[in-house]
């Protein structure tokens, strides 16, 4: 037997828990407590169940069921943990109705916001517009309803939820529903017609917006209808009312424009609205207008007359003296527009013609000829403006020409990479088109007259480089007087740099230089000595010359180079955070080498934050195999207002390992102790600590209390909690602690209740109450009664009665408490119980139980009385009692109990179908009928029948006899077919038997050793005879053993006697084991006397 337990967190004691076997037979049903919602389930028998609450209609329980495996070891009644159904509101259900309508529309969206207004559901009206929200909380709360088409009359309503369901005070209405269509002429939609609303009914409400009250001028409403308002069609044709009620309407529609008058059919619509918009599936016609248009030079530009117009290659009008044309007679559709005029393009363009447009677009001169000039033949002239640039080229003269389009131009020369530095004059021209000077374009060249600044001598041997992008780099050599010349040149950037690798250069890289006249001058400056350093960490390099002048180098990580303002010889010093093998270095600029400097140690910084200033402040560092070292830290500085800061470093390898330790008399430091690991570079804070002055917990137990225990623990569970007891007078001391961490004091005492006060460490200290309960049946104390007892401060204890019939619940707080007995096949007097306890108090409690059910008690065993554990057993009730369900699971020694059985029912004893007890294949009987009266049924035996689980193999190899001897057969399983499971010798006649295998349904493989080939099979049967055929390639068989090989003739009929019974082994089970252990011995002793003769001929060879 179990327990479940859990709570039901509702408002109400309304609900209740109900257990269920997974075939939905009840097998048990409970209420909630009332104060906390405590429920508590018996379980007596393992197996699945399903867990259900079933609270009133729109109450939300989460989750509504569970479905619980009962193991014994895993299942939360065997580790007991609580199975809880939590309460997430009630339901809020209401309703959207069309004006003057009972009933309304679906697709309606409804928001309920509380009373600040933040929206917590969303929903949408169903069909016939009822809504509904769940998980709702006691409060008030409003409704709002929207949607992106229809009005509403009234979009919100309030709702109040108590202690129930809530209704909301007014139903949402919705005022009316879009009504949608659209009217085209000839394919095109057309606007400016009017639409009138009118219905043969006077009381029928005009739409309340969206439309105009008036009719429009110049219609007539035809006799017997009423109007009640108009909408226009717009640009794309369409119209809308967009708030029509519920009714059965006209729809007419009227069109007449200036100079134009359109027949518009159908003539008149007849629809109904109901519970949503409507869309006219048709579209009105506008049937069987003149088209203007202009031409022009430019947008703003005048006229152009006497232009013929195309419309799809067809000469249709010609212009007037303003460019005006006029086309009669047109029909809707597309067209393409051409126009042509002496000296100007026009490019054809696609036209819409439609009722829609009475006026066609501006047709636009596109083009005008622009032609000009250019030094040098079948060159490339780029042309940019409002357009796309266009490319044009020159003939052999220079001419160029093209056509473009009125406005503003920027013509350039094209020069190629190949022909960088070649300059045009001028460079680029601006174009107003129509132009009225033809454009021209000229080039020239130039050189560089320069001089090298030295801080010595220059030397002889020095050459000047001059580079250009996509121009092969020139050279010249330098005069005695520093001076050199490039002539010849393209106007360009260009680099000029000199030779000498070991001198620094006022231009690094090269010093650019723009030619952009015909003669330009250049200085090339020498700024110092150069001088390579590799350095494995970025430090400080202190360089001393020999004069005694000094500067400092930022020297990075790995190789870099630096300048050194004057030739001599220098020395060079690492300083900074970084302890370096190299102490110092030489250096000459006559010839100079590179300087390379290696770090062996790093700076690792720490700082100390106190809340004192003290005098005894040490840090001790500990690194591996080195003696431990104290460092002080340096002098206090004021840090935070009222705190102290202290600052401390060491010298550290990488990968060296050292652990910080700060000491102080009155310091508490955090962390106590830090390791740190040298890295490779300096750090400034690598280690950290606060040092704060100790706490101590002064407390007191009231009234006094000693022998109390008091354990001190730290919240975040960075120190050890600390255990001491309060004395005689009740009170205790613990300290010195960590301050700045929280701490929780508790403290206990077996028969009191202590609750601590306000202050940290301090307790009032109650007696604790019990509550006494007996239990008793027919006058006689009742045993193994489960007796569930919860309330106070989350207490929950659940305990059977003794062998008198009473159990005790010592240690109980003072508070309400809620008590349930609870046994299969019982019910009480009192079935719970309310009890209120006082401190100290003591209460007593008579229970009287009434047998209600009954139990069948018996045994499962074999057919030959050993008892079989592990069977499932399950009663189905009958009759009047269909539907009920008990089972049972039989113990070590084959017993069973079926409990709960209910009187005057009749039972069906049968194996349960999903038992675990896989190795049981049947009972006899297969059912036993149970009568239950108002007794137990006992002396119940089941007999059960195991499944056979084994499989024999027999089998022969055909072939020569003389082959026999050497053959032998492998057992393989196909998962596996390379390793294998049995090889066993052929018998006489090639007979062979495999050892007893399982039945274990896997596929199996027989293969002669060394040959290809075999037979596979699947252990599915009890009984399995296979032949293997051996064919080999060349007979070659010599005489003695075609002696050797020969089977008695009086061994063939009993091995195939033999195997014949063990083929019908699946029916004679015992027969054909000892049939097949016979030819298993039998063909052991032939094999054996083979292999006396085989040794014996062996020797006498």
């Amino acid at each position: 037997s179990g327990l479940l337990f859990g709570s039901l967190c509702a408002p109400t004691a309304l609900t209740c828990a109900r257990r269920l076997t997974r075939q939905g037979s009840h097998k048990y049903q409970t209420e909630g407590a009332p104060n906390n919602g405590y429920y508590l389930i018996p379980l007596y028998d393992r197996g699945d169940y399903t867990l259900r609450v079933e609270p009133p209609a729109g109450w939300v329980f989460e989750p509504a069921a569970v479905d619980l495996h009962v193991d014994g070891v895993t299942d939360p009644c065997s580790t007991a943990r609580d199975i809880n159904f939590v309460f997430h509101g009630f339901s809020i259900v209401g309703k959207v109705v069309s004006h003057g309508q009972d009933e309304g529309p679906a697709g309606v969206q409804v928001q309920l916001q509380d009373a600040q207004g933040h929206i917590l559901q969303t929903t949408h009206s169903a069909e016939g517009g009822s809504y509904a929200f769940a998980r709702i909380l006691p409060g008030q709360y409003t409704l709002v309803a929207s949607h992106p088409l229809w009005t509403l009359g009234r979009s919100s309503t309030s709702v109040t939820v108590k202690d129930d369901n809530g209704s909301p005070a007014e139903d949402l209405v919705v005022a009316g529903y879009d009504v949608h269509g659209e009217v085209f002429g000839e394919g095109d939609p057309v606007r400016g017609v009017h639409f009138v609303l009118a219905s043969a009914d006077a009381r029928a409400p005009p739409p309340r917006v969206g439309c105009d009250l008036e009719p429009p001028r110049g219609f007539k409403l035809p006799t017997g209808l009423h109007f009640l308002c108009a909408v226009t069609s717009g640009e794309n044709g369409q119209f809308v009312f967009p708030a029509v009620p519920p009714g059965s309407y006209q729809l007419l529609p009227f069109y007449q424009a200036e100079r134009i008058a359109f027949d518009i059919t159908p003539r008149q619509a007849l629809f109904s609205v109901r519970h949503g918009g409507h869309r006219f599936p048709d579209r009105f016609q506008v049937r069987g207008f003149s088209v203007s248009g202009w031409v022009r030079v430019s947008e703003a530009g005048t006229g152009v007359p006497q232009a013929e117009v195309f419309l799809d290659g067809r000469k249709v009008a010609t212009t007037d003296d303003t460019g005006a044309f006029h086309l009669e007679n047109m029909k809707a559709g597309q067209y393409v527009l051409q126009v042509r005029a002496p000296g100007m393009t026009f490019d054809p363009f696609p036209v819409r013609v439609s009722p829609n447009t009475p006026e066609l677009p501006a047709v636009l001169a596109s083009q005008f000829e622009v032609c000009g000039t250019i030094e040098g033949s079948a060159r490339r002239i780029v042309i940019e403006g409002a357009q796309a640039p266009l490319a044009i080229v020159s003939d052999s003269s220079g001419k160029f020409c093209t056509s473009l389009g009125a406005g503003r131009y920027i013509l350039r020369p094209f020069v190629s990479k190949e022909e960088e530095g070649l300059r045009f004059v001028p460079s680029e021209l601006t174009l107003d088109v129509p132009v009225s000077k033809a454009p021209a374009f000229a080039r020239f060249k130039a050189e560089i007259q320069g001089r090298l600044s030295c801080l010595g001598e220059c030397g002889l041997g020095l050459r000047v480089s001059l580079r250009m992008a996509s121009v092969p780099e020139q050279t010249a050599q330098v005069q005695p007087d520093g001076s050199f010349l490039f002539s010849g040149l393209t106007v360009g950037q260009y680099w000029l740099s000199a030779d000498h690798p070991d001198w620094c250069w006022e231009h690094e890289g090269g010093m650019p230089h723009t030619v952009d006249v015909a003669v330009s001058s250049a200085t090339l400056r020498q700024v110092g000595f150069r001088v390579s350093i590799v350095s494995s960490h970025a430090t400080h390099v202190e360089v001393m010359h020999a004069d005694g002048t000094s500067l400092s180098l930022d020297v990075p990580a790995g190789p870099s180079q630096h300048c050194l303002p004057k030739p001599g010889v220098y020395t060079l010093q690492p300083a900074g955070c970084h302890e370096f093998r190299e102490k110092k270095l030489r250096f000459d600029t006559s010839q100079p080498a590179a300087i390379t400097f290696s770090v062996a140690r790093h700076s690792l910084g720490g700082v100390l934050i106190a809340e004192e200033n003290v005098t005894d402040l040490v840090v001790t560092a500990t690194i591996s195999g080195e003696p431990a070292t104290q460092v002080v830290p340096s002098a206090p500085v004021k840090h935070g207002g009222d705190r102290f800061l202290y600052r401390f470093s060491l010298m550290l390898a990488p990968g060296a390992v050292a652990e910080l330790v700060p000491r102080s008399g009155r310091l508490l430091f955090s962390p106590p102790a830090l390791p740190i690991v040298g890295g490779d570079d300096c750090a400034d804070e690598v280690a950290r600590f606060e040092g704060r002055i100790g706490l101590f917990v002064d407390g007191r137990v009231s009234p006094p209390l000693g022998g109390v225990r008091v354990v001190v623990r730290d919240l975040a569970g960075r120190q050890p909690q600390v255990v001491t007891e309060s004395d005689t007078a009740g009170r205790f001391l613990v300290g010195p602690l960590d301050s700045e961490s929280k701490y929780d004091v508790q403290a206990s005492k077996e028969g009191y209740v202590l609750r601590p006060l306000d202050k940290l460490g301090h307790f009032e200290a109650f007696k604790y109450a019990e509550v006494r309960v007996s239990v008793a049946a027919a006058g006689q104390p009742l045993a193994g009664v489960l007796v569930s007892l919860s309330g106070a401060t989350d207490y929950r204890n659940h305990s059977r009665t003794q062998q008198d019939g009473r159990v005790r619940f010592p240690n109980l707080s003072p508070g309400n408490y809620f008590l349930r007995p609870m046994m299969k096949e019982y019910s009480f007097t009192p079935a719970s119980k309310m009890l209120t306890i006082g401190e100290g108090a003591t209460v007593e409690l008579a229970i009287t139980g009434e047998r209600v059910a009954f139990s069948c008690l018996g045994w499962v065993s074999s057919v030959t009385g050993e008892a079989e554990p592990g069977v499932s057993l399950e009663a189905l009730g009958e009759g009047h009692c269909q539907g009920h369900q008990e089972e049972a699971l039989s113990d070590s020694q084959g017993a069973f109990r079926l409990r709960g059985l209910l009187p005057n029912c009749t039972y069906q004893l049968q194996l349960k179908a999903a038992g675990p007890a896989a190795h049981v294949e049947r009972a006899e009987p297969p059912r036993r009928q149970l009568q239950v009266t108002n007794s137990d049924l006992t002396d119940i035996r089941v007999i059960v029948f195991r499944h056979f689980n084994q499989l024999d193999v027999t089998g022969q190899v055909i072939t020569d006899a003389k082959h026999l001897p050497g053959l032998k057969v492998r057992l393989v399983s196909e998962e596996a077919p390379e390793q294998a499971l049995h090889t066993v010798s052929l018998g006489p006649g090639g007979f062979f038997v495999l050892p007893a295998m399982t039945r274990d349904g896997r596929a199996y493989c027989l293969q002669l050793d060394g040959v290809g080939g075999g037979s596979c099979f699947r252990a599915n049967a009890t009984h399995r005879h296979v032949t293997l055929r051996h064919a080999p390639p060349l007979p070659h068989a010599h005489a003695d053993l075609e002696a050797l090989a020969r089977p008695s003739l009086l061994a063939l009929p009993v091995a195939a006697a033999v195997l014949l019974a063990g083929y019908h082994a699946s029916r004679l089970l015992g027969l054909a084991t000892d049939a097949a252990t016979a030819l298993r011995a039998l063909l052991r002793q032939l094999g054996g006397g083979a292999d006396a003769r085989r040794r014996a001929k062996t020797r006498r060879s």
